[in-house]
């Protein structure tokens, strides 16, 4: 792909977001893509073949710029209750920094176009088995009902899922310790818990 094809394909990925900041429920037409893109409809053929290819392509990015940054932060920790800590913390503010984005590897993303479901439900998986990985690290955790990180894990997507759909303030400071104590609690126990969440 030229250096030129390109600028247009990020041009493209960043007017559908632009087209769907605007729009309450559906996707966007190919017409509010290319007009939010500033570039023309020729172009985005080149990218796309309809308006679903580029919404599934910004999906797809978003989905890997978060798994990447949740990745990395895991990384830099060395314990697993600070892992969920970090991953917590970078998952807010990535849904502060870029909402729209941010909604569409959430499983409120079919609420846009169900054709996005299949990319939601690996984004509610990827996060499921992350947290899941606990259960090796805390032996408390052992007996926990089997869907339990399923559960937190969809609860904790439909919270934030629900904020980006009303645009309401993401604030990381207001909304990472009540999501740092929900998760680790089962695991560590209340009091651990609540330290970690305050940052003790």
């Amino acid at each position: 792909m030229s250096a030129i094809a390109t600028v247009h394909r990020e041009r493209l990925l960043a007017g559908v977001l632009a087209a769907l900041a605007e729009r309450e429920h559906g996707s966007p037409t190919i017409e509010q893509i290319v007009e939010k893109s500033g570039v023309s409809r020729a172009n985005f053929e080149e990218n796309f073949e309809d308006e679903r290819g580029c919404l599934l392509a910004a999906q797809d990015r978003a989905l890997s710029r978060l798994a990447g940054e949740l990745i990395g932060a895991c990384a830099a920790k060395s314990s697993w209750p600070a892992k969920v800590v970090a991953a917590i913390e970078v998952g807010v503010e990535f849904a502060a920094a870029a909402p729209e984005e941010a909604r569409l590897p959430l499983l409120d993303a079919v609420s846009i176009d169900p054709v996005l479901g299949a990319g939601a439900l690996q984004t509610h998986e990827f996060l499921t088995d992350l947290l899941r990985s606990g259960r090796d690290q805390c032996p408390q955790a052992a007996a926990m009902p089997d869907l339990t990180e399923r559960a937190m894990i969809g609860a904790a997507t439909s919270l934030v899922g629900t904020r980006l759909i009303n645009g309401a303030a993401m604030d990381p400071r207001s909304i990472g310790p009540p999501l740092t104590q929900l998760f680790l609690t089962p695991y560590v126990g209340l009091e651990q818990a609540r330290r970690l969440s305050l940052g003790e």
